[in-house]
């Protein structure tokens, strides 16, 4: 299906619940379960997922800190809201703080 950037808006500008991932995370330091929260918006043409470090060290790094996708108007929402998701994942297991509970 042919989408438009303006209907990818739309489609965003009318989800129901809250624009974020929540990622259930092992804390590295602590051993401790924890969330990654990173909300969505859209910026001009951009998805975007951002995270607030929640220790000082973190906050320092922007490995997990700002993810971003461009619209393709060839794609639906669903599919570059999955595509940030797993550059979100990637991020995370990249990073120097968390690892995946799954």
């Amino acid at each position: 299906m042919n989408y438009n950037v303006t209907n990818l808006k739309n489609d965003f500008n009318n989800i129901k619940c809250l624009p974020m991932f929540e990622i259930e995370v092992i804390n590295q330091e602590t051993s401790e379960k924890d969330f990654i929260i990173f909300d969505i918006e859209i910026q001009k043409n951009t998805l975007c997922a951002s995270h607030v470090g929640l220790t000082r060290k973190e906050e320092k790094s922007q490995k997990i800190a700002f993810k971003k996708i461009a619209l393709d108007p060839f794609y639906s929402l669903d599919h570059h809201l999955n595509e940030l998701h797993d550059i979100c994942i990637n991020a995370i297991l990249q990073s120097d703080f968390y690892i995946l509970t799954e």
